[in-house]
């Protein structure tokens, strides 16, 4: 599996879809199934029936491994196209409750993905100040879904301004780009009358807890053995590429951040995988290191056996 994803092989995106709906009814055949109200940040509460929820989270889903795989792609990580980092954030993905049930989450992941578009398109020569705007718009309206990362935005600042100079209009316009979302929020609320309110409680822990624990440690593994396996790579890689992999570095600081304040805001801990979302490019580079390559693979496969074992674990 590992090679036939490798390889510059346009076909297998038509397995993601698979792949998505295979996990779903799985999980649908333990009985898990359910309708529920989910969080929508500052948008309120959102019901969503059952078998929507499924669909509205596998096409999301897909979309954002399509689309990462592009960005991975387009800003030549390596010499030739690969379709690994698609698996892989599918793959990973599956631990997270919003994989099964459609949640404010993957719209953040959907919303970060543009993002990262939007700042690989920056160049140091050009007028950046479309690319600039648009990419903090994509900030803000996450933002409105997961305020706290309003929290962490200079981590965003700190990823432009290493991809290019500080000049002040753009940072204008990046304040501008980053309340607009909130403008629309708050026009909404004031139109629906409504009054909400995230109420923060650092005062209890949920069962979650451990699940965090392990899932971290889990991140913490992927990121030492990306760390290793990178280094041979960029000894020999472009400037503009060591740029692109410390704004990577500097966004997976940002995620475990979140991760960590949503768990002791709202004992929350698949916030976590925001910081996956942007490890995932990275860690496909451990894959064509000789030592770390077995490791990297091992753990996929690890990985893809659990992920498929835990429905029928009690």
């Amino acid at each position: 599996m590992i090679r036939l994803f490798s390889g510059n092989r346009v076909g297998v995106l038509f397995l993601l879809p698979l792949f998505v709906i295979i996990f779903q009814i799985l999980h649908w055949q333990t009985g898990q199934v359910e309708s529920q109200v989910n969080d929508f940040g500052f948008w309120g509460e959102l019901f969503v029936p059952e078998y929507l929820s499924y669909f509205l989270s596998g096409i999301f889903i897909t979309g954002n491994a399509l689309l990462l795989n592009r960005i991975y792609n387009r800003h030549q990580f390596l010499d030739k196209n690969s379709f690994l980092t698609s698996l892989l954030y599918i793959v990973l993905i599956t631990f997270c409750h919003a994989f099964y049930h459609f949640d404010y989450l993957i719209c953040v992941h959907s919303l970060l993905l543009l993002m990262l578009q939007q700042f690989f398109e920056i160049k140091q020569q050009t007028d950046a100040r479309k690319h600039v705007f648009n990419a903090f718009v994509f900030i803000g309206a996450a933002s409105t879904l997961q305020p706290l990362l309003l929290l962490f935005s200079p981590f965003f600042l700190i990823s432009l301004y290493n991809l290019r100079s500080f000049y002040w209009r753009e940072f204008i316009l990046a304040l501008l780009g980053i309340a607009l979302p909130f403008l629309y929020c708050l026009t909404f609320l004031w139109w629906c009358n409504l009054d909400y309110i995230d109420n923060v409680d650092f005062s209890t822990f949920s069962y979650q807890f451990t699940d965090f624990i392990w899932n971290f440690l889990f991140i913490a593994l992927i990121i030492i053995i990306t760390f290793f396996g990178l280094r041979p790579k960029l000894k020999k890689s472009s400037v503009r590429l060591k740029k692109q992999v410390q704004v990577l570095w500097i966004l997976v600081i940002m995620g475990l951040c979140v991760g960590v304040f949503s768990l002791l805001q709202k004992s929350e801990g698949d916030n976590l995988t925001i910081a996956l979302l942007f490890l995932i490019s990275l860690s496909t580079f451990s894959f064509l290191h000789k030592t770390y390559g077995v490791i990297s693979v091992c753990i996929l496969y690890f990985s893809i056996a659990y992920s498929m074992l835990k429905f029928f674990i009690a």
